[in-house]
């Protein structure tokens, strides 16, 4: 082999530091001021323009110096390929080298790019293997050693890929002593990944925000996005997850990283479907889709595909599903085909099909045993209302059997989040943090509705608040009111804000750092399912009317749209079920939906109905009596029906 770039650590240049510094812009100035170079500052130079995005650049130096027969070249070369996408290109370097004529530095660099390509082509146990062969040379050779952090990232990558998120630490941590800032940065990222799968949020956040104070150049800023909402995500705050994705992806397209941009779209796409933003998740997956390169890539955007036929309820979904639970089984991605189990399982609960639920998440609990210590399928479980219901239940009754670790993990992840800010708006009014009530040195009452109606509009102007949540005050009294409520917010609750936008003269409501749970909010999600169990957790969340003391008229509005919601989904399902032939179902449905709209006709008859199919006409005329005592005695007041 060659050692033409052996570079002992007393003769380090100030071009060579400058790389390793992450002061890429400096890097080039040194170099165009050097009076001369030598060929290995020909190889820094290369890899500082494509750390500032410059790849074309680079790659002409880099192909110049490889036909003068500077071996090392063409597997730094490689890199830039893969950035940007030309996959192919890449294999064709490292297929065509001369293994004699590199340096272990370059040999070492090569091994990695095979690593990575085998990881893009899905083929992780070969990426595995040759990234441990990077590894091994990179530790003991002079060169190499100095980019150690980014031969132990590329590792890191491919085993937490492979669901070994704590032997990927253990690489992270050998190398963080000995990179610089800049280099120290991906390893920082890559370890919050791990310890937010393996649900320690608090250490995951520890770690990014060491990478936030580092200044890093703007390939970089893509990746540490991408990292910080898939933090949000575990930790159940969809909405950071979604800024922190989109931001992401906006920088990814505009440094031409298609990889980052891929899988941060497919991110983007997936929480969409969760929270039932069909049309958009569509939108967000049509780029991803477009943009994937590799098979790895191709088979995560088919498996998002057929997760979003399945929330249409398409009829070939589960098979889709099915296949895809297989390709993703083929290729190693352990955690994946758990998703897609997941979402089998959770079809099929959104469908009643309660039996063959519980044998999709089985599926899931032997995905889970693959795993070491991990949140994500727990997370996605929790993400999914119809499942979560049916996983909650199973362990009250004493029946979790093979879902226990999967039960364990959920419960974890409950108790590592952060503390939800609870805001009661049915029935009454509160706010509590976890467990515990928020005290205001305000009324609670009026800064319920304050938060409310903001939500509600999702922005409101001076004049908006002052004419409907401080109606009753006078203009400069509410404004006053308005501050003071504010303020008291902000001090009670960490991470709420109440900004005013003076561009646009409007007030909005922010939570950062922890999850929201509104009732209201809650009560729509579940109706937005569609599904039994969907209507009977609204019915039994809608415990009283929306702002019961609210005399305004937003806040009736809401209160009667809110209702009638309730009541035109539930009849929906409950007529759908007895047309399924499933009549104690549609009983089920409709008693809870009495017990919220005891005077409505058409649920008395439904539920007449119900009961005749199911126990006969002496039960439903049992019924039928029933309900005219109950009309009577709601409406005070002799009825006569059609019950009759």
């Amino acid at each position: 082999m060659s050692d033409s770039l052996r570079i002992p650590s007393s003769t380090h240049s100030p071009f060579l530091r400058a790389l390793l510094e992450g002061e890429f812009e400096e890097g080039l100035r040194l170099h165009e001021a050097m009076p001369s170079t030598e060929t290995r500052d020909d190889i820094w130079l290369a890899l500082c323009l494509m750390h500032l995005g410059r790849r074309a650049e680079a790659l002409g130096i880099l192909l110049k110096l490889r036909a003068a027969g500077l071996e090392d070249a063409a597997p730094v070369a490689a890199i830039a390929y893969r950035f940007e996408g030309s996959l192919e290109m890449a294999t064709e370097l490292l297929a065509d080298l001369d293994a004699w004529r590199l340096t272990s530095f370059g040999e070492a660099v090569a091994w990695r790019e095979r690593s990575m390509l085998a990881f893009a082509s899905g083929c992780l146990g070969e990426a595995l293997a040759a990234a441990q062969r990077a590894w091994r040379i990179a530790v003991i050779d002079e060169t190499a050693s100095l980019f150690l952090p980014g031969f132990a990232s590329a590792l890191a990558l491919v085993l937490s890929t492979l669901g070994q998120d704590h032997a990927a630490s253990s690489y992270i941590r050998q190398a963080l002593p000995l990179g610089s800032a800049a280099q120290r940065a991906p390893l920082l990222w890559t370890l919050a990944g791990c310890l937010a799968r393996a649900g320690d949020f608090g250490a995951a956040q520890e770690a990014l925000t060491q990478v936030q104070a580092t200044p890093l150049s703007s390939q970089a800023q893509p990746l540490l996005s991408y990292h910080r909402g898939v933090l949000a995500r575990l930790q159940g705050i969809p909405e950071e997850a979604v800024a922190a994705f989109s931001q992401s992806a906006s920088l990814a397209r505009q440094s031409g990283q298609l990889e980052t941009e891929v899988y941060a779209a497919a991110s983007l796409s997936a929480i969409a479907a969760e929270q039932g933003k069909v049309a958009e998740a569509r939108v967000h997956l049509s780029r991803a889709h477009h943009r994937a390169v590799g098979a790895r890539a191709e088979a995560l955007c088919a498996f998002q595909e057929a997760t979003l036929q399945a929330s249409e309820d398409h009829t070939k979904a589960i098979d889709q599903l099915q296949s895809c639970a297989r390709r993703l089984s083929q290729l190693g991605l352990r955690r994946e085909v758990g998703e897609a189990w997941i979402v089998i399982a959770d079809t099929y609960a959104r469908q009643g099909e309660d039996g063959a639920a519980l044998t999709a998440l089985r599926s899931v609990a032997e995905a889970r045993a693959a795993l070491g210590a991990n949140v994500t399928l727990a997370t996605s479980v929790d993400a999914r209302p119809a499942l979560r219901r049916l996983l909650v239940s199973q362990a009250a009754q004493g029946h979790l059997g093979s879902l226990c670790t999967l039960w364990e993990d959920f419960q974890q992840l409950q108790r590592s989040r952060p503390a939800a800010l609870a805001l009661t708006t049915l029935g009454g009014y509160g706010l509590r943090l976890g467990e515990l009530p928020v005290k205001l040195n305000v009324g609670m009452r009026r800064a319920v509705e304050l938060l409310a109606y903001l939500l509600l509009r999702k922005e409101a102007t001076l004049e908006q608040l002052q004419t409907y949540v401080f109606e009753q005050c006078a203009p400069q009294a509410a404004r006053d009111y308005l501050h003071v409520a504010r303020h008291g917010l902000t001090r009670a609750v960490p991470g709420l804000q109440l900004p005013f936008d003076r561009d646009r003269g409007v007030y909005r409501v922010t939570l950062t750092g922890r999850p929201l749970h509104w009732d209201v909010a809650l009560v729509r999600a579940a109706l937005q399912e569609g599904t039994p169990g969907g209507v009977t957790c609204a019915a039994e969340l809608l415990v009283g009317p929306f702002l019961p003391w609210s005399a305004a008229t937003w806040a009736a509005e809401e209160r009667a749209e809110l209702e009638w919601e309730l009541q035109r989904v539930g009849v929906r399902v409950a007529r759908d079920l007895q047309a399924r032939g499933q009549p104690v179902k549609s009983e089920r449905i409709l008693r809870a939906l009495l017990r919220v709209h005891p005077t409505e006709l058409a649920l008395h008859e439904l539920l007449a109905q119900a009961v005749q199919a199911s126990q006969g006409n002496v039960a439903a005329n049992l019924e039928k009596k029933h309900s005219q005592l109950v009309l009577e005695r709601e409406l005070d007041v002799p009825v006569l029906t059609r019950l009759d």
